[in-house]
This record gives C-alpha cells, sequence and structure tokens, in this order.
C-alpha cells in the first residue's frame, strides 16, 4: 500500500464529510481529528502509541447505517494504515 493511495482515500473520506447531511458533528469532529493524526503521522513517518487503523475503525462505526460509503472508504483507509504498520 503507497502513501499516495493512503493519500487518496484520505482526501475521499474529506469529500464525503463535506457533502454528507445529517451527520452527528461530535462524530464529525473525532473523526476530522483522526484524519488530522493520521496526515501527521503520514509526515512524520512515525508511529503513535494508539493503533490509527483501530482508531479509524472506531470513527467508522458511528456512520456505518447513515453512509455507507464514507463507512467503506474508512474500512480501506484503516486496512491501509495497518498494512503500513500504524
Amino acid at each position: 500500500m503507497s502513501h499516495q493511495e493512503l493519500t487518496d482515500a484520505l482526501a475521499s473520506v474529506h469529500r464525503e464529510l463535506a457533502n454528507a447531511d445529517q451527520l452527528d458533528p461530535g462524530d464529525v469532529e473525532r473523526l476530522q481529528a483522526t484524519m488530522k493524526e493520521i496526515e501527521v503521522a503520514i509526515q512524520q513517518r512515525a508511529k503513535t502509541d494508539t493503533s490509527l487503523s483501530e482508531n479509524v475503525t472506531d470513527a467508522a462505526t458511528s456512520f456505518e447505517e447513515s453512509h455507507p460509503r464514507l463507512t467503506m472508504e474508512l474500512g480501506r483507509i484503516a486496512d491501509m494504515l495497518q498494512q503500513m504498520g500504524f
């Protein structure tokens, strides 16, 4: 899994969030914080104390029923992060 693929997937999630209606503001805030953490970790190429893939998976559960495309994209990101050791 390349960094470019992960960057593309993150951009896709940002687009989905921008176009999604009726999302809980707290869920969106947590997801945005997790996305920022991923972006920083990629830039620094450093592992964090917590598993970023687990954070993404946890964030995705909030959107499973209302936004399946967003959930699917977050699942892809979690898989990529796990393969990259994040």
